[in-house]
């Protein structure tokens, strides 16, 4: 190891990170390299030790390699010197040969980008991590550590065809688990026992994804995200006294009649799903502040009446038997009508919040007085009306 040659190489890829980010406004930086709060060291080569990382005092980011490339770091040895960063991520598909456990020697690390790292990890290597708060992990890691740190709050998995979590100790800090994999082959929601007091759930297009009923027991859990997942029955969602955000695009929800009530609930997207009715939304859910039904099967809006809480409501191709109900959403800010049978701006003109509105291929007559009262109130407002 050659402490001054691998000095001189990590100076280069600093000199050059500033050389390329100079003329970006957001970049300031007028110290010398050793003041660096970021570095990104594209090249290795010639670098045999990463101690001399502790030349730079105020280093809390640092990232090896750059994206669609790959990189081999023949050792990690040294790494552990880098004792200030806080933010450590492998950009490039990464294979480590030697010491890629002094990674858990940073002991101010908070977050840690393992996605694109080609190997598995030492068993205990995040466990000692006990400043971590986030993690991203692909298919070669993902499975690999006995266990997570006490300190984790948020855990990304990408990984194709994942069909369930690993079997580890509960890991109850983790609020937040982001599972980005292409054909995902989870069909219930078990395995998230290990994040008992999980706040948000984003699975990508999970379409075997059938069961909800763990969803009971994730008694903290704010946002369920699971877009495209075949999913008919809510029942879980019954009486949850915490869920505030529910994202069904695609989904098979016919009807909402099997949820009483769910308290907190601000955001409902279901949006191109079988949804035939909403007919007791209103108790149903006495928060609700946006809701996207556009592109389902809903043709009695009615049950809208009345309910102040909406701001954002996109009912795009819809073609409801009246639009009286919107006169009553006093509370509105967005409205999405575009393609739909609407044709009175009349009932929009008493609305005052109201500022975007989204007319495109609607029934309304664009050469009307009331289209263009409404234009006169929309712009008084600062918004905007298309």
């Amino acid at each position: 190891m050659d402490y001054e040659q691998s000095k001189r190489h990590i100076v280069e890829q600093a000199n050059l990170y500033i050389s390329n980010h100079r003329h970006y406004k957001w970049f300031q930086h007028s110290g010398s390299v050793y003041e660096l709060e970021t570095l990104k060291l594209l090249d290795i080569k010639g670098i045999t030790t990463f101690a001399p990382l502790k030349e730079f005092p105020y280093l809390k980011s640092l990232e090896f390699g750059t994206t669609n490339s790959t990189l081999t770091i023949p050792d990690l040895v040294g790494l552990e010197q880098a004792s200030h960063v806080e933010r450590l991520a492998f950009v490039s598909k990464t294979k480590i040969k030697h010491n890629i456990e002094v990674i858990a020697q940073l002991s101010n690390l908070q977050s840690l980008g393992l996605y694109n790292v080609q190997q598995t990890l030492p068993a205990h290597l995040l466990s000692e991590l006990t400043s971590l708060q986030s993690v991203s992990l692909s298919k070669h890691n993902y499975n690999s550590s006995a266990s997570l740190p006490a300190s984790l709050e948020e855990i990304s998995i990408t990984v194709d065809g994942l069909d369930t979590l690993p079997s580890i100790p509960p890991a109850t800090g983790v609020k937040k688990v982001l599972l980005n994999g292409n054909r995902c082959q989870i069909n219930t929601l078990h395995s998230f026992a290990i994040f008992p007091n999980v706040e948000e759930i984003k699975i990508t297009a999970p379409k075997t994804l059938t069961d909800l009923s763990y969803v009971s027991k994730l008694q903290r859990l704010k946002v369920l995200d699971i877009n495209f997942a075949p999913v008919s029955d809510l029942t879980a969602l019954d009486q949850h006294p915490t869920i505030a955000e529910i994202r069904l695009r695609g989904s098979l929800v016919e009807q909402l009649d099997s949820i009483t009530s769910c308290p907190a609930l601000r955001t409902l997207y279901l949006e191109k799903s079988k949804l035939q009715s909403i007919a007791n939304i209103r108790t149903q859910f006495p928060q609700l502040q946006q809701l996207w039904i556009w592109g389902t099967k809903v043709k009695d809006l009615s049950p809208l009446t009345d309910m102040s809480t909406l701001q954002n409501l996109d009912v795009t191709m819809l073609k409801p038997k009246s639009w009286d109900f919107l006169a009553t959403l006093t509370g509105l800010e967005v409205l999405d009508l575009c393609k739909t049978s609407f044709a009175d701006p009349q009932l929009l003109l008493e609305l005052p919040n109201l500022k975007k509105v989204r007319l495109a291929n609607s029934a309304v007559d664009v050469e009307s007085d009331a289209y263009h009262k409404l234009e006169h109130v929309i712009l008084a407002r600062g918004g905007v009306l298309t």
